[in-house]
Parts: C-alpha cells; sequence; structure tokens
C-alpha cells in the first residue's frame, strides 16, 4: 500500500504542475499558449472561455489546490499516527469529488464550448488514475493486500481481453 500512497503523491505533483500551467495560460495573452493546435484543440479557447472560473476563482487555481491536498492526503496515509487511518476515507471522497468535476468540465469542453484542451485531458487522465489507486487504498485498509490482487488480476484480464 505505501507504493500506491508514494504513486498517487507523484501522480498529485504532476496534477500541480499541469494545473499551474493550466492557471499560467488562463492570464497569458490569447493565442499565446503551445497547446492550441486549431479551433478545437486548444488551451485557449477552453481555459479562457466563461468556463474557466468559479465565483471570479480560476478552475486551474481550484485544480491546484486539489491536487496539493490529494497530495497530503496520501502523505497522511503513510504516517503512523491515528489520524492517518482516517486519511485514505477522504482520499477517496476527494479524489471522486475531484473525479465528477472534471468529467462535468469535460462535458462542458466537448458539448458546450466544441474545444479540447490538452492540459485538461491530462489533469482528468491524473485524477482518474488517483481515484482508482484511492479505491485500492481503501480496499487494502478493509480487506487486506488480497484486495490489490484480485482488482490487479481484474484489470488484467479486462486489458487482455481488449487485445492491446
Amino acid at each position: 500500500m505505501r507504493v500506491i500512497l508514494i504513486t498517487i503523491i507523484v501522480l498529485s505533483l504532476a496534477g500541480i504542475f499541469d494545473a499551474g500551467y493550466a492557471l499560467s495560460q488562463h492570464y497569458a495573452p490569447a493565442d499565446t499558449s503551445s497547446c492550441d493546435f486549431n479551433e478545437t484543440v486548444s488551451c485557449t479557447a477552453v481555459n479562457q472561455s466563461q468556463y474557466s472560473e468559479i465565483a471570479v476563482i480560476p478552475v486551474a487555481g481550484i485544480g491546484m489546490t486539489g491536487y496539493l491536498l490529494l497530495s497530503l492526503l496520501a502523505a497522511a496515509g503513510l504516517s503512523r499516527f491515528a489520524w492517518g487511518k482516517l486519511a485514505p476515507r477522504l482520499l477517496l471522497a476527494t479524489s471522486l469529488s475531484a473525479l465528477g468535476v472534471s468529467i462535468w468540465l469535460t462535458y462542458v469542453e466537448i458539448v458546450i464550448l466544441k474545444a479540447i484542451c490538452p492540459l485538461c485531458v491530462l489533469s482528468l487522465f491524473l485524477i482518474t488514475m488517483i481515484t482508482m489507486l484511492a479505491i485500492l487504498v481503501v480496499l487494502n485498509r478493509r480487506r487486506g493486500r488480497t484486495a490489490t490482487r484480485h482488482v490487479i488480476t481484474a484489470l488484467r484480464h479486462c486489458f487482455s481481453s481488449l487485445h492491446l
């Protein structure tokens, strides 16, 4: 389980950098982003839209804060203190909430803005991985290490049946 929590910390740090760059793009002059490829694949179209802020707070800034919280919760899960036992549940609840927000924002990108931000796609990938790992952490705490082995075996079976 220690490796899983450390992996969550690393993914969260990648999320902080991703959201930080997205935040810089939020304030950058229009069409100066290195991830603007065309009208459809454009960080500017998404990061400077009316959906890029919640109550004047940039969504990317909220994302940075969320990733920081996830990394702190994962680090707390590594501790031996009594409150460290609550950390996995808080980690799962936080990551599920963040995943829900990320899915909603992806819907806004595709359906409403009709544009895709590569930084947002990376963030969706990162939070999806963090959530899956947080589920494994909670299962490990409840059912022991065999839960992780069963999940990994099931994932291997799923991917092998896809013939990738």
